[in-house]
C-alpha cells in the first residue's frame, strides 16, 4: 500500500505486536539486487515499510539524469511485491535540518523495531538506538542501477 507521511501512525496502530522493519532506497530500474536486498530486509520482521527516495532527492544525490523511472512508477513496482507492505515516497529536501526533522517524525510516528540498510544512512544512524540499526552486507556488488546504465551505454 502506498501511503503518505501522515499515515505512519496508522501502520503502528494496525500492526501492534508485530515487528515493523523500515528500509529506504531509490529502487531505480528494479533488478535482482533490489529483490535480494528486500528479501533480506523481510527476515527482520513481519511488516516491511519502504521509504522510497522521491525524484527530487534522487536528482540531488545522483545527478539530473536520474532517476530513470519516476517515483510514482517506482512506488507502484515496490507496492506490487509480496515482501513490501507499505511504500512512502520521501521528497524531503537534502538540507540536513529539514531531513532530520522529517526522519525524526517518521521514527516517532512509525516506531519501527528495526531500520535495515546496506550502508551507513545519515538520515537515521544518529536518530535510532544502535541495536535497532542493521547494516546488511552487499551480496551482489556488480548488480546496481548504475552498472546497468553503464552496460546499456556501452552497447
Amino acid at each position: 500500500m502506498i501511503l503518505k507521511y501522515e499515515d505512519l501512525a496508522k501502520i503502528r496502530a494496525k500492526h501492534r505486536g508485530e515487528k515493523i522493519v523500515l528500509t529506504s532506497g531509490t529502487f531505480d530500474l528494479f533488478h535482482v539486487g533490489h529483490l535480494s536486498y528486500l528479501e533480506q530486509v523481510k527476515q527482520y520482521g513481519d511488516v516491511v515499510v519502504v521509504l522510497l527516495s522521491g525524484d527530487s532527492r534522487v536528482k540531488g544525490r545522483k545527478g539530473s539524469s536520474r532517476p530513470i523511472i519516476p517515483e510514482v512508477d517506482r512506488a507502484r513496482i515496490l507496492d506490487s511485491l509480496k515482501i513490501v507492505d507499505y511504500v512512502i515516497v520521501d521528497n524531503s529536501e537534502l538540507n540536513p535540518n529539514v531531513t532530520d526533522y522529517n526522519h525524526h517524525e517518521i521514527l516517532r510516528k512509525l516506531q519501527p523495531d528495526y531500520y535495515v540498510t546496506d550502508g551507513p544512512d545519515p538520515r537515521f544512524v544518529d536518530l535510532m538506538d544502535k541495536s535497532k540499526f542493521i547494516i546488511l552486507e552487499r551480496t551482489q556488488l556488480d548488480t546496481s542501477t548504475t552498472s546497468i546504465i553503464e552496460q546499456i551505454q556501452a552497447l
